[in-house]
């Protein structure tokens, strides 16, 4: 008597083959993990850099209107300690000469009394090697008072 033997195509898969599937779908699997935690990380750093953004854009909208601007150096926090802030307030020379010829870039009379400030925000969150660091500057024209003619001289 004769045994038939099973075909080829009805013997399934051979161990060596569901390995490899296997090692293909963890593969996969394992850089679309490090895909997406790379995603939230970028996210964080994002939303991060906004609220930073944001606390700084509040305290420059304060610094010179709902307080004088006052040559010096502060330093405070934001959010409970999670940022800190460094604020330089200096004055700076008038980039225009006073003895420059009318027309020829002189400033107006209106404005010969006005006192120009630089402004240097650092914003820092974080500890160790994993610290961020914003900055921002900006320049601020304020009209001259008693005190920084006083200051002058």
């Amino acid at each position: 008597m004769m045994r038939m033997l099973p075909s080829r195509s009805s013997a399934g898969f051979t161990l060596l083959e569901v390995m490899l599937a296997f090692v293909l779908l963890s593969t996969a699997m394992a850089l679309l993990i490090a895909m997406l935690s790379n995603g939230l990380r970028q996210v964080r750093q994002a939303q991060d850099e906004t609220e930073a953004t944001l606390f700084a854009q509040s305290l420059f909208e304060q610094t010179g209107t709902l307080e004088s601007l006052k040559p010096g150096v502060r330093e405070g926090e934001f959010a409970g300690g999670r940022y800190r802030y460094r604020l330089t307030v200096e004055r700076i020379p008038d980039p225009l000469p006073a003895s420059a010829p009318p027309g020829r870039g002189a400033a107006p009379e209106s404005l010969d009394s006005a006192q120009l400030f630089r402004i240097v925000l650092q914003v820092e969150w974080g500890e160790g090697q994993a610290a961020q660091r914003l900055r921002f500057v900006t320049l601020r024209a304020r009209a001259a008072t008693d005190e920084a003619a006083e200051d002058e001289s």
